[in-house]
């Protein structure tokens, strides 16, 4: 067996450009140096980073073994998919959901402008995204099309590949970018606070044929429900099926990053 070696690389960005995907969509764009371009050069496209925000009155990044004067200057650290790295271009794209106020990473996307600064911390790794598979089934909502998007651009030409995803309305679907033959359903969801249908909808579904990967991200309640129906009713194997909690509803990621972090193991 292939022995996977990782490491942790950090560095602060600065935002070069801001791209509103869509209504509740934001696309940062980060300015890397040619040191950072070499720093980062074994990080993986796709993989759960970190990010770290500037802590509220601050404009710069403290990470947590350099702060001195108290927790208060500490940067606030989320977890996100870096969506792509441009090594020649000198750029790394991190996607975020804009919904308003409501959560630190949100806040500092809609309020960021060129020059504006983003700490980010990747692991560099060999491990692939996903298996190599008959066919593909992607779920997530909102918060999963960065890396599902990431996927979708990997998979081999033609094989069957199915995608369910939530968005807030008609206006915030996108294309997504494969040589597969894909077809999407879209799910909308304008307040996904208050439940979603994504479970219900999996479970009505057609699969793909043959040997298929299935994965999942979304809400907790969500995946929580779908992680039971692969492994319970349909009887997969773990290896045929990768099913992440990204967050909870009601809860920030500080809140519901243990209690997920179980249920994923159990």
């Amino acid at each position: 067996m292939e022995k996977i070696i990782k490491s942790t690389v950090r560095a602060v960005f600065t935002v070069k450009e801001k791209i509103f995907l869509t209504p509740h969509y934001i696309r940062i764009v980060l300015a890397m140096t040619e040191e950072q371009v070499a720093l980062f050069r074994d990080a993986r496209t796709g993989a759960h980073n970190k990010i770290f925000i500037p802590a509220p009155g601050t404009d710069q990044i403290l990470f947590p073994d350099e702060a001195s004067l108290g927790v208060e200057t500490l940067s606030v650290r989320r977890t996100y998919t870096t969506r792509r790295i441009d090594y020649d271009g000198k750029e790394l794209w991190i996607d975020f959901v804009a919904h308003g106020d409501n959560g630190p990473a949100s806040s500092w996307a809609q309020r960021a402008v060129a020059g504006s600064v983003l700490g980010v911390g990747m692991k560099t790794h060999s491990k692939p995204l996903f298996p190599e598979a008959a066919g593909y089934l992607f779920v997530g909502d909102s918060t999963a099309i960065p890396v599902i998007g990431v996927m979708l651009e990997q998979l081999p030409a033609g094989i069957p590949a199915r995608a369910i995803i939530e968005v807030s309305g008609k206006d915030d679907e996108m294309d997504l970018r494969t040589e597969a033959h894909l077809h999407v359903d879209w799910v909308h969801n304008a307040y996904p606070e208050r439940g979603s249908r994504l479970a219900t909808i999996v479970k009505a579904a057609a699969l793909p044929d043959g040997k298929c990967f299935a994965f999942v991200a979304a809400e907790y309640d969500t995946a929580k429900e779908l992680r039971r129906y692969f492994k319970e009713e349909l009887a997969w194997p773990p290896e045929a099926c990768s099913v992440t909690s990204y967050w909870r509803r009601g809860e920030s990621e500080d809140q519901s990053a243990l209690q997920r972090r179980e249920e994923r193991g159990g």
